[in-house]
């Protein structure tokens, strides 16, 4: 049955009911619209996000549309916030984002000379999280769709010294450019949710990885809870959008990166899909009281 949601039309309107249906893949929704819910229904209907936007969701189908798709859309926004991705990552985690990061690279758990995989790598910050915290002789494969991003990364790593030891590449997540049982691990960090297809992106990073090597997808999350999670709604869709247009003058870039949380599955629904794909073994850990989650899968 297709699950339900709450939604509004712009800043003041009332809340409608509707329903959501997914795409085959995990991929895209399309919305339904029902009835004005009771206030019994918007206290208990699960699915609740008062900050959730209906028309912002639509004029993101939109914009991919005059873009050609989604990745086309996508390709171009990252490329205009390359230069203060790191400063506004930072900045709207409230410096958490390198805790995250952290995280996840300890549980993609390398052993010495191993190789992992860093799909939408972006300015290498997750890249370089595993590089630390993994034995020596470890190398990461950087792979991202931006090449403004990778120029940014390339910097980065150049004054680490870490070029030796991080290879970077223009490529796209739900077609890796690289041979079957290739590498040891695979991880993301905040990319999932920007695919097309979020099985096929799974199907292809199951595709690469050698067997016995783990999968570590960081994603924002839908965060439990009525009172925190309306706070997060509030702070992710409202105020978020906002600082990207003070300090970069990118209203639509940090409105789409909310917003690209609005259909996007919940965190048992996201490891079903891995388990789709042929993921084994998957678990999540709700981190920083849910707002994001950390899946963890094995390839048998």
């Amino acid at each position: 049955m297709a699950p339900l949601r709450i939604g509004r039309l712009g800043w003041m309107s009332t809340y409608r009911i509707f329903l959501v249906h997914y795409g085959p893949n995990g991929g895209g929704a399309t919305l339904h619209f029902l009835r004005e819910p009771t206030t019994q229904e918007c206290q208990k209907l699960r699915g609740f996000h008062p900050g959730e936007s209906v028309t912002t969701k639509i004029s993101l189908e939109e914009n991919f549309c005059e873009m050609g798709d989604k990745r086309s859309y996508v390709q171009r926004l990252f490329g205009r916030i390359a230069r203060i991705y790191d400063l506004m990552n930072f900045l709207m985690s409230l410096g958490l984002d390198r805790y995250w990061r952290a995280r996840a690279a300890r549980y993609l758990a390398l052993g010495t000379r191993e190789t992992a995989l860093d799909l939408g790598t972006g300015t290498a910050d997750l890249a370089i999280a595993v590089i630390r915290r993994s034995s020596s002789g470890t190398r990461v494969i950087g792979m991202d769709i931006t090449p403004e991003m990778l120029e940014q990364a390339r910097i980065k790593i150049a004054r680490l010294g870490l070029q030796d030891r991080i290879e970077l590449r223009v490529g796209n997540a739900e077609h890796i450019d690289l041979p079957d049982n290739s590498v040891d691990g695979c991880c993301s960090a905040f990319t999932v949710r920007n695919l097309t297809d979020i099985k096929q992106g799974f199907r292809e990073m199951l595709r690469v990885v050698r067997p016995g090597g783990r999968v570590v997808c960081l994603e924002i999350s839908h965060p439990p809870g009525k009172i925190f999670g309306a706070l997060f709604y509030f702070y992710f869709y409202k105020l978020a959008p906002l600082f990207g247009t003070i300090i970069g003058n990118a209203f639509e870039e940090y409105n789409y990166l909310p917003n690209s949380l609005t259909a996007f599955p919940d965190a048992p629904r996201l490891k079903a899909i891995m388990k789709d794909a042929g993921w084994s073994d998957v678990r999540f850990y709700r981190l920083s009281r849910g707002i994001v989650a950390l899946h963890v899968g094995t390839k048998c």
